[in-house]
């Protein structure tokens, strides 16, 4: 099921699976650091709303970097609010480094490497892998 869609992300909620996912777009290369926030904003309520156990990061398609004054945002305001709902996180990790740098950067602050997680290039593998 569908939760959100704008331009830049999707979010999807698996009940059966008690997964919810986080789908990047192409077009989030136009993503300003505030639009970015937004929709961390929206991803975390619907956390909250859902309750899920695991978390699948869908990055092939993101081409926002994340800055390091949004990966401390991440890290004292979103992380700390699902820390305690989601159990297993794994990434499926984009073609452009610089993204994914800025991601396993965000993940590595304090709070983001209290989740378990894993970085994947097969959304098959990642699946296995949360369902364990």
């Amino acid at each position: 099921m569908i939760l959100h869609k704008s331009n830049y992300v999707e979010i999807y909620w698996e009940e059966e699976n008690s997964l919810i996912i986080d789908k990047f777009l192409l077009m989030s290369i136009d993503m300003s650091p505030e639009e970015f926030k937004e929709e961390m904003i929206i991803f975390v309520e619907m956390c909250e709303k859902y309750m899920p156990e695991k978390e699948l990061v869908h990055l092939l398609d993101m081409r926002f970097a994340i800055g390091v004054d949004e990966q401390t945002w991440m890290n004292e305001v979103i992380f700390p609010r699902y820390a305690d709902i989601i159990k297993r996180m794994a990434f499926l990790v984009p073609r452009d480094f610089i993204t994914e740098l800025s991601v396993e950067q965000t993940m590595e602050e304090e709070i983001g490497s209290k989740f378990v997680q894993k970085y994947f290039d097969s959304e098959e593998e990642a699946r296995n892998w949360l369902m364990k």
